[in-house]
């Protein structure tokens, strides 16, 4: 596992513990969403498995699970020239949940 993988892993944790875990509903049988919103990893030029979005994103699903939640549906949108330089994709993740 290299130094970026590891650095992605904290960002999932951080960003599920931080932002999306005080923003879940508590489980009441009712289905509920949540947005994530996320950029690609740089140098996403090559074909290839978005390890980025991949890792963090897989965090968040993993630990809802875990948590309890049953995930419902994941449906996201990409948007293009993203970032400072207009060289990344904008991810929009909608999770669906009970």
């Amino acid at each position: 596992m290299g130094l970026l993988s590891k650095n992605n892993d904290h960002n999932g944790k951080t960003i599920y513990n931080k932002q999306v875990l005080p923003n879940l509903v508590n489980q009441d049988g009712h289905k509920h969403i949540i947005m994530v919103t996320s950029f690609s990893k740089w140098n996403n030029q090559a074909f290839g498995v978005e390890t980025k979005y991949t890792a963090q994103l897989g965090y968040i699903v993993d630990q809802m699970q875990n948590d309890g939640y049953e995930i419902l549906a994941i449906e996201h949108s990409t948007l293009k020239n993203q970032g400072i330089f207009g060289e990344m994709e904008g991810f929009h993740t909608l999770i669906t949940y009970r």
